[in-house]
């Protein structure tokens, strides 16, 4: 029996090894397939809120600054904007255009034509590549020019926060009605208490009310609060971007926020997704070098 259960043991291992090994040959086909394909123009899709915006926008440029032929479709956009109920299960936001601020209007990009598209590699939003090429692009400083913002947030949150601050970005609105995954409030609560004492001020991000019994908990682990549930997306990405530390929830809007703040200890979830969509956590987890290990028993 007990030579079974090493064998089984065994085959499960070679099954998970065998499964990441096909993630990384399915790569290394990519960009192989994507080197040889040089010559045939790609189309970026732009769908989404502004984190989206932003990762289609860093492959766009990226690819201009590599002398690809690039173009951009910008089609989602000729629906108006129309935002969606919270707690109503599958009901998803369409956002309207949310690059203005940065200096990027639908003209910075050169639009596909229908001829265009019929020879084109398409970059479809929801395609896993776009989070591969995006996070490399974002790695570039010459990209982070496309996404500048004001020095400091003296104009958002009191002086006292210039010394530096560790912010959380709580994903809520409308992902609760078609997330497969959210971190909890305890998980935020958690780690808010881990960093207690390391710094004085914590600002908390969300796009939701934050509960009364939550702002309580974690206002008293800090000298100094702020809470931010009904500010506009660039100043929240502001603010995200000028922070010390900062832990992100499982967003692209958090994640593009990470990565265009290179001088911050940043936190990011193990798990984004339920279910098998897992390919993406392998992208984002494969940049980290660290994790932080929980003692349960402590916790209890």
């Amino acid at each position: 029996m007990q030579f079974i259960k090493q064998q089984c043991w065994s085959v499960k291992n070679w099954l998970v090894n065998f499964r990441w090994r096909l993630i990384v040959w399915k790569e290394q086909i990519y960009r192989i397939c994507l080197g040889a394909d040089n010559n045939r123009p790609t189309i970026v899709t732009f769908t989404g809120g502004m984190g989206a915006q932003i990762i289609s926008a860093a492959i766009y440029f990226s690819m201009k600054d590599a002398g690809r032929s690039v173009y951009a479709d910008l089609s989602y956009f000729d629906r108006p904007e129309s935002i969606a109920v919270v707690g109503k299960t599958g009901d998803c936001s369409h956002w309207s255009w949310q690059l203005e601020p940065f200096g990027l209007s639908a003209s910075s990009f050169e639009i596909s034509s229908n001829c265009i598209k019929q020879k084109a590699n398409i970059l479809q939003d929801g395609d896993i590549r776009k989070a591969d090429l995006a996070l490399a692009a974002l790695t570039h400083p010459d990209i982070h020019q496309f996404f500048r913002i004001p020095n400091g947030i003296s104009d958002i949150l009191p002086m006292e926060f210039e010394e530096g601050f560790l912010c959380m970005h709580i994903r809520r609105g409308d992902y609760v009605n078609v997330a497969s995954h959210l971190v909890v409030d305890d998980e935020f609560i958690n780690l808010a208490r881990k960093f207690s004492g390391l710094v004085d001020s914590i600002v908390i991000i969300s796009d939701s009310p934050i509960e009364p019994s939550f702002r309580n908990v974690v206002s008293s682990m800090f000298k100094l609060a702020s809470f931010l549930d009904n500010t506009d997306a660039y100043t929240a990405h502001r603010v995200m971007r000028n922070s010390r530390i900062l832990i992100c929830s499982n967003s692209q809007f958090s994640l593009t926020a990470a990565a265009l703040n290179p001088d911050a200890l940043v936190l990011v979830p193990i798990q984004w997704f339920g279910g098998g969509h897992r390919r993406f956590e392998a992208t984002v987890n494969s940049r980290c070098s660290f994790q932080i290990m929980e003692n349960k028993s402590a916790m209890s």
